[in-house]
C-alpha cells in the first residue's frame, strides 16, 4: 500500500536531514513506541504497540537508512514481525528548500503486511496503516517545528 503527502517546516533542509537521519530523533516520531534499540548510527530496532481489529501486541522492526543524499533525500527501510505477522515499510523523504529557513518535506511511504494480520482483510489493515503513518508523520512534523 502507498501514502504520500507532504508538509512544511520552520527549519533548513540541513537541519530537516540531520534531525531525520538521526535514530534517536525520528523513532520519536513512531506511535505506541515501546523500546528503542540503537544498532548504529544507520540502524535501529523498534517495539512498538498495535492494535488491528481483534489482534492487538507488539511488532518488532529493525530499521535501515539506505539512501542518504545529504540535504535532500533519505530512504528508511524497516522490516518486522510480531502478532504471526510480517511489515515491510519503506519511507523516502525529500527535503526541499523553500527558503526563508522553510523547508517542504515530501513522504512516500510503502506498507506491505502478511501472515494473520493480512488475513483481517484488505480494509483493516489499510485504515490501520494509514492511521499509522499519518500518526508516524505528525509526530516527525512537531518534532521539526519543535526543532
Amino acid at each position: 500500500m502507498r501514502l504520500e503527502g507532504s508538509f512544511e517546516t520552520p527549519l533548513t533542509p540541513q537541519k530537516v536531514w540531520q534531525l531525520v537521519t538521526n535514530p534517536r530523533q525520528i523513532s520519536r516520531a513512531i506511535p505506541d513506541l515501546k523500546k528503542l534499540e540503537i544498532k548504529s548510527d544507520r540502524s535501529f530496532e523498534a517495539e512498538f504497540k498495535v492494535r488491528l481489529g481483534v489482534l492487538s501486541g507488539t511488532i518488532k522492526m529493525d530499521f535501515t537508512y539506505i539512501d542518504l543524499r545529504e540535504p535532500s533525500h533519505v530512504t528508511l527501510v524497516g522490516k518486522g514481525s510480531g502478532m504471526q505477522s510480517t511489515i515491510d515499510l519503506k519511507i523516502d523523504l525529500d527535503i526541499v528548500d523553500k527558503g526563508e529557513r522553510l523547508s517542504e518535506v515530501k513522504w512516500v511511504s510503502d506498507v506491505t503486511v502478511g501472515g494473520a494480520a493480512a488475513s483481517l482483510g484488505a480494509r483493516i489493515i489499510q485504515d490501520v496503516a494509514k492511521s499509522k503513518v499519518k500518526e508516524l508523520v505528525n509526530n516527525l512534523r512537531k518534532i521539526t517545528t519543535a526543532a
